[in-house]
């Protein structure tokens, strides 16, 4: 693994981890905070979704341990490939200034 790739996985790992974390926020918020109402359908989506992160996060750094970098960068990219079309909508609104109508 090149400098540059061992950099941009970390990145992309980074990343992953950041949208986890604030996922947990939105789980503790719902859970605790000021309109809280958590039901066990609304835990076991959160437990799930978890999992899910945890399987993205620790399965990215057994491949790049295991020194297959492909599928570690193919694992890492997915919630990133996910959150394309997020990002390209809010790039839109943010560009298109503040006369824009959404509605």
């Amino acid at each position: 693994m090149t400098k540059t790739s061992l950099t941009l996985f970390w990145v992309i790992w980074l990343i992953d981890v950041l949208i986890t974390l604030y996922g947990y926020r939105e789980f503790l918020q719902g859970m605790f905070g000021q309109y809280a109402a958590p039901t066990s359908k609304y835990i076991s989506m959160w437990v799930v979704l978890f999992l899910i992160a945890a399987v993205v996060i620790g399965g990215s750094l057994y491949f790049k341990n295991q020194g297959k970098t492909a599928i570690a960068f193919s694992v890492a990219s997915v919630p990133l490939v996910l959150a394309l079309p997020y990002v390209l909508w809010l790039a839109v609104a943010l560009l298109s200034g503040k006369n824009a109508r959404w509605n």
